[in-house]
């Protein structure tokens, strides 16, 4: 067999889609944060609109913030009338308001001119919506560009967007987070469309020659332009790239969705190589610097139609990030894979395990961490220390995922954290269901986990050296009292939980074998407490101790038989299974998930882990 030449994962890893984190490693210090939480009641908590469908999410970083662009529509995919956001952040875990980057607009009835000369009839006007493939673009000026696509809702046989659509938008970002005007870099003239009938004007019409200038260097970017593919249809002449399309596969007819490609992304190997991304697992290689790509169907990425992106990263390497799923339904986990050269990758690491509830009802809401963007190649400044990641959740939320590099799955070093940060530790963090770093009156460092949502959940996880037998110890204080649990556990590398307890209601709840005990009365917050699980793996059998005190139950058996453990796991709220591979379940409207409930906060530091003699 001959040696490829196009991005492969060669690694015998895959995700079992029982569990939500695929029951993968996890890369070290892999974080998850919360940009929008939709809410339908109380939109001034969340995007000033009720809107409860949010995906397509786009980021980028500029003169040291993050912004982020998603589309939206009131409840389904492509249907009501669409809009585009912009939200920005100083850190990347702490999200602004969005504002509306995009408005809605309404499309006239009209007739539309196919480009095989096929005329559709559209009697009535329809709200329009907003698409992007493609989303930001710094100049060598350094001013910042923000893109969308206004295509149509459906309406009978009318595609959202090729040969329908109306064209494409851009507007300036300002440094103080105002917007210059809209405008259409690109409007659809082959489908009937004309400069007079555009509902914003065209670029050349700007009174700002800089903003102008601006366009046309977008415009004469041959790999940005590419991305406009699949909006735009093929018959675009600005999308110059030579592309010829991907043979066919044993059953796939021709003209089907796999013969074209979409969603690309790309990255440098050197001035000439170029690789390209593609949905459901196309990959490309250009080496004349991405004039023309080869295409090819690369069934070792397992993924389908939830977008991959590749990049280069700051320490010299390469790294993809997709969704290891077949099923596309069933979008996760979130996963990244790593090269040296950018052409074989390897050690697959989950990045974002967690599928929370499905709050809203809505068409073509699969479940998961969703269409992966990250950071394009070729801007002026990056963040340091690690690469950022952009998805949906469940096509509803939207979040940021950030990943250290070099990306690690093990860590060699035994814990002691005193936490002046939270460095190393991964967190998954919403609106209402925080962890953060704090400082306790003033000298005292430990980490705040808190949670007021009524249906997702904070979660903190320290992944340390594997181990047969040791102990794991933290500090910890609730800062009141409080009938749902903290659930703490001890888990091999793969997830599974070896050593269970829980603290709540006034007491310290202990799991050994199949048995829950009442192990400790809780006084009254506040309090520290000291907890320390000491475990035997040889021996299946562990044992916890509270304040000094230990306590057993019959053989004091380990939760499941693991050969050693790897993390420590504090969330908010009990595991969730559903959904899952065997279970993709209905999802009504939920009841009370637009309100916070009464807040649970607490606190951890001195976390260490030490072999046991």
């Amino acid at each position: 067999m001959p040696e490829k030449t196009t991005p492969y994962y060669a690694g015998s890893d895959f995700a079992d889609l029982l569990r939500h984190d695929g029951g993968l490693p996890h890369a070290v210090g892999a974080s998850s944060y919360q940009v929008l939480r939709a809410n339908r009641k109380h939109p001034e908590w969340a995007d000033g609109l009720g809107n409860t469908y949010n995906h397509g999410p786009m980021l980028t970083f500029w003169r040291g913030r993050f912004y982020l662009e998603y589309l939206s529509t009131p409840v389904s995919e492509h249907t009501g009338a669409g809009c585009s956001l912009l939200v920005r952040s100083e850190d990347g875990m702490a999200w602004g308001m969005p504002q509306v980057c995009f408005p809605e607009i309404t499309i006239p009835a009209r007739r539309y001119a196919c480009a095989d000369g096929t005329v559709i009839e559209v009697p009535e006007e329809k709200p329009g919506f907003m698409h992007q493939r493609m989303g930001f673009f710094h100049t060598k000026d350094d001013r910042l560009l923000v893109s969308g696509f206004y295509g149509h809702a459906p309406h009978h046989d009318i595609c959202p967007w090729q040969s329908f659509g109306v064209g494409r938008a851009v507007r300036e970002v300002f440094e103080d987070g105002t917007l210059g005007p809209v405008h259409f870099i690109r409007y659809l003239d082959y489908s009937g469309w004309t400069e007079d009938k555009l509902p914003f004007p065209y670029y050349k019409r700007s009174s700002d020659p800089a903003f102008v200038a601006a366009c046309e260097e977008l415009l004469a970017d041959r790999l940005v332009t590419q991305q406009w593919r699949e909006e735009h249809g093929w018959q675009d002449d600005q999308i110059g790239i030579e592309m010829p399309r991907v043979g066919k596969r044993r059953g796939v007819a021709a003209n089907s969705p796999f013969e074209s490609a979409s969603s690309f992304c790309w990255y440098h190997i050197d001035e000439t190589t170029v690789m390209g991304l593609w949905k459901q697992g196309k990959v490309g290689r250009s080496d004349d610097g991405g004039k023309s790509f080869s295409l090819r169907y690369e069934p070792s990425f397992a993924t389908s139609g939830a977008k991959s992106w590749g990049q280069k990263t700051q320490d010299g390497r390469y790294a993809i990030a997709y969704v290891n799923s077949l099923s596309s339904e069933h979008r996760y986990p979130l996963v990244t894979v790593t090269s040296d050269d950018g052409v074989k990758f390897d050690g697959m690491a989950c990045l974002c395990g967690e599928v929370p509830p499905r709050r809203y009802e809505g068409v073509y809401k699969d479940f998961g961490p969703q269409y992966i963007r990250g950071i394009c190649e070729g801007h002026a400044e990056y963040p340091e220390g690690a690469f950022w990641l952009c998805h949906s959740m469940n096509k509803e939320d939207i979040f940021v995922t950030k990943v250290p590099v070099p990306v690690r799955l093990e860590v060699n070093e035994h814990v002691n954290d005193t936490f002046g940060d939270i460095k190393d530790w991964n967190v998954y963090r919403t609106k209402w269901a925080r962890v953060s770093p704090y400082v306790m009156y003033g000298t005292d460092n430990c980490m705040r986990i808190a949670d007021k949502d009524p249906c997702d959940y904070a979660r903190a996880m320290r992944i340390f050296p594997k181990s047969e037998r040791v102990s794991v110890s933290l500090e910890i204080m609730a800062a009141g009292q409080y009938e749902e649990n903290l659930e703490i556990e001890i888990t091999d590398g793969r997830g599974t939980p070896a050593c269970w307890a829980a603290l709540g209601n006034g007491a310290l709840r202990v799991k050994y074998g199949a048995n829950t005990e009442e192990a400790f009365e809780v006084a009254a917050p506040p309090a520290w407490h000291t907890l320390e699980f000491r475990i035997d793996c040889a021996d299946n059998t562990y044992m916890i101790v509270f304040d000094g005190q230990a306590f057993s139950y019959g053989l004091s058996r380990l939760v499941h038989k693991v050969n050693e453990v790897q993390r420590l796991v504090i969330r908010t709220k009990a595991r969730r299974h559903s959904p899952n591979y065997d279970d993709y379940p209905e999802t009504p409207d939920m009841p009370g998930t637009d309100e916070p409930v009464t807040e649970r906060v607490y606190f951890v530091r001195g976390v260490r882990t030490g072999e046991i003699e």
